[in-house]
């Protein structure tokens, strides 16, 4: 806000005065703490001026320098700081320190006529990197908060994301001292991500990320779909669990504990595997535990026991079919016959 007020005061000064001797300067100009800036004159001189003369007004006022043809009066603070084009009037100051945000005005003579001007410099501190430091500890979905701290520095705006997209106030997110920190109470398992702090100012601009990890689950605890199989297949039953660490699993087949992978792998299954499989998940730090069942049925193959004929034996069964249908026909045929004779 003080920053605002002095650029629109500074604006206010220098932007309305019509003097008839006024000099146009560039600004109000904004520098970085060990940069450089250059005052230039807009309306620059129509010959060289005979006397120059520059002035600081701030946390101090003094005259920074008078130019007289070859003489150059520099005060001691600018020394080895300062360039002056005799031809143009620029001056340029390096060398900057916050010291140097204030008002800087020229004056120049040509042929006995004075003229006079006004800008004004505002110094800024370039941004550090943040450090995010955390307060949460260990982070356990719907239990626990955490409220992640910027770093301090001359900073115009702080903005967080999560993932590169911006982060706004919500039922369980918050911001406090202009976005310093950001504090989510309660956490939950979606919060887990990368949360990245940018912070900027006019000249300078830094960012760190911070990695949230919140432990939460077993949740959504499943067994593959596969409820039927055939006696002799490969069988591979999957157990799968939303879980932040990844859940422990244990396997029991009708009661037993029987495995302890997120596989359960039979390699030639049969009627004895028949029954009730349940896969229990349980975090090591949220201490929670879930679990599915499935019912596993197997079948008999039928085409296991089949007796295959071969290719002569099918053809003279179906010639003796064929054959006997006749004998069939004509004993028919004979009887019809003996019918009409009597």
């Amino acid at each position: 806000m003080e920053y605002l007020l002095f650029k629109t005061t500074a604006f206010l000064l220098l932007g309305f005065c019509s003097c008839q001797n006024e000099l146009l300067l560039n600004g109000p100009l904004d520098g970085a703490v060990g940069g450089s800036v250059k005052f230039t004159l807009i309306n620059p001189p129509s010959a060289t001026p005979t006397r120059i003369t520059w002035h600081f007004k701030g946390n101090r006022e003094v005259t920074i320098v008078t130019s007289l043809g070859d003489r150059e009066d520099i005060h001691a603070d600018y020394v080895g700081r300062i360039s002056v084009d005799k031809t143009t009037a620029s001056l340029e100051l390096r060398g900057l320190t916050l010291n140097d945000t204030g008002l800087y005005t020229v004056s120049i003579t040509i042929s006995g006529v004075e003229s006079r001007g006004e800008t004004s410099l505002t110094v800024f501190a370039k941004v550090s990197t943040p450090t995010i430091e955390s307060s949460g500890g260990t982070l356990i979905a719907g239990n626990s908060s955490v409220t992640l701290t910027s770093g301090q520095g001359t900073i115009i705006t702080r903005a967080w994301t999560k993932g590169g997209q911006p982060l706004s106030p919500s039922n369980r997110t918050t911001f406090s001292e202009e976005n310093r920190t950001l504090s989510i109470s309660p956490v939950e398992s979606g919060d887990n991500g990368q949360y990245t702090c940018t912070v900027n100012n006019l000249v300078s601009s830094a960012r760190e990320t911070h990695t949230l990890e919140v432990n939460y689950g077993p949740h959504n605890v499943h067994i593959s779909p596969l409820d039927v199989v055939t006696s002799g297949d490969r069988v591979s039953l999957e157990c799968l669990a939303d879980s932040v660490p990844t859940a422990s699993l244990t396997w029991m087949f009708n009661g037993s504990e029987t495995g302890s992978d997120s596989q359960l792998i039979i390699d030639k299954v049969d009627h004895s595997h028949a029954g009730k499989y349940t896969c229990t998940a349980w975090n090591s730090v949220t201490r929670l535990t879930a679990s599915a069942e499935q019912m596993l049925h197997v079948t008999e193959d039928f085409s296991a026991h089949s007796s295959p004929l071969s290719g002569g034996a099918i053809a003279g069964i179906v010639i003796g079919s064929v054959a006997g249908a006749g004998v069939v026909a004509g004993v028919i045929a004979f009887g019809l016959k003996m019918a009409e004779v009597w």
